[in-house]
């Protein structure tokens, strides 16, 4: 039997490690290649990296699941092949999950580029956008149709999202005026973050419904596409992205794009930077580890409620270390994130707004699939729709939610992306 409420605790805190630490290693300082001064470690493709290697741990999880399973296993392997249906070729759907591993890459550099100019708490809230993208995608390809309630959550949701992008322009505009001796990126900077963190979620939209299509008769379990999409992005980064990236300029130390040997440099010489990117590749493999128990004993309206408190907790954690650790940081300046004012005070008028809408969209998505699985009554009366308290106890006992529906988003456990608890 499963302790949910362990289950709560342990899923929110990797979730929540995994947010705080993304931007938490570019705020970390110190000398890599000795022929180059200190200089803050603001790497995304080398982050892009270790978020393949943490997908790639999906296999691990998958074979340890597979392990605890082997009875099952055996029996199923019992049932004479004559008996069962004709399966899809493996070797071609791994084949085609190469085209969302390159969304995922496209997807998650766009926001690791993103996080560099804007604050962690703005892009983890931005991270909401993608369900109005992907229900205008699901709109328009795959012909779905949303209640009442799921426009009005989509509907709040864009809302909030205007307001969290002015909060952030009012914040950088009243530090500026303000002579602050905050690092900050300017305005024009931070909406640049916020454009590409905006964009990272469109390329995840249109990833999802390419997965879709693709993945329709796919026989692999989720883990399994996880871990093979990270092997894709793993060795694609490392032997051709980074290695041209070091060759061509930019503005990273020794004037290329990005210097992969003054990361690596970095990583040995520091030793809080390598516990910060530890912790952030422990969060990925909870997320592969804990997402699928969170899915089956939880359901789909607690991981959207679990992607609003990510949110909070990593906002929250960034003030916890930024007035706690002071001006000195980690020895080369503040880290975290303060309170601005106007800004966060707008922010946080930002963030109702946008649970409300999660919430809503949630709520409206499980009063679909109950209706779509709901057996008539007997005097032929319509099913009145349930409350949110009863969707909430039937999603955990799992009373209307279809296997087909479960399963399509369990696939939805995304290591490292912004999208990962969004129910599609």
């Amino acid at each position: 039997m499963v302790n949910k409420v362990a289950l709560i605790v342990a899923f929110l805190s990797v979730i929540t490690m995994g947010g705080v630490t993304n931007k938490l290693s570019y705020q970390i300082a110190d000398v890599g290649s000795p022929e180059y001064p200190a200089h803050f470690f603001k790497k995304p493709w080398f982050l892009e990296l270790l978020m393949f290697i943490g997908m790639s741990f999906s296999f691990p999880v998958f074979w340890a699941m597979n392990y605890c399973t082997r009875t099952t296993k055996v029996e199923a392997l019992a049932t004479p092949l004559t008996d069962q249906a004709p399966q899809p070729n493996i070797w071609r759907i791994r084949a085609l999950i190469f085209i969302p591993a390159m969304g995922d890459l496209l997807g998650s550099i766009l926001s690791f580029t993103g996080l560099v100019y804007i604050s962690n708490s703005t892009a983890q809230m931005l991270g909401s956008s993608i369900i109005v993208l992907v229900a205008f995608n699901s709109y328009i390809f795959l012909g779905r149709r949303f209640n009442k309630i799921q426009y009005l959550g989509m509907g709040t949701v864009l809302g909030s999202l205007v307001i969290i992008g002015y909060a952030a322009s009012v914040a950088a505009h009243d530090m500026e005026k303000s002579g602050s001796t905050l690092k900050e990126a300017s305005p024009a900077d931070q909406a640049f973050g916020m454009f590409l963190c905006v964009c990272a979620r469109a390329v995840n939209s249109v990833q999802y419904i390419l997965e879709e299509k693709i993945m329709g008769d796919c026989t692999l379990h989720p883990l399994q596409v996880v871990g093979t999409e990270g092997i894709y992005g793993l060795l694609l980064t490392a032997c051709v992205i980074m290695p041209i990236l070091a060759n061509i300029p930019g503005h990273d130390v020794g004037g290329v794009f990005e210097n992969t040997r003054d990361s690596i440099e970095m990583v040995k010489r520091n030793s809080t930077l390598d516990l910060v990117l530890f912790m952030y590749l422990l969060g990925l493999w909870g997320l592969n580890a804990l997402g699928m128990m969170v899915m089956k004993h939880l359901g789909a309206v607690f991981r959207a409620v679990s992607r609003n408190l990510q949110a909070l907790f990593v906002w929250l954690i960034d003030m916890v270390l930024f007035y706690q650790l002071g001006p000195e940081g980690f020895g080369y300046g503040p880290v975290g994130e303060p309170w601005k004012g106007r800004g966060s005070w707008l922010q946080v008028v930002g963030f109702v707004f946008m649970s409300a809408g999660v919430m809503m969209y949630a709520y409206g998505n499980a009063v679909q699939q109950a209706a779509v699985v709901a057996l008539p009554s007997p005097d032929g009366r319509p099913i009145p729709s349930p409350s949110l308290k009863e969707v909430v106890s039937a999603e955990m006992r799992k009373d209307f939610v279809s296997p087909a529906v479960l399963e399509r988003t369990r696939t939805r456990s995304r290591a490292g992306s912004n999208a990962e608890f969004v129910v599609i």
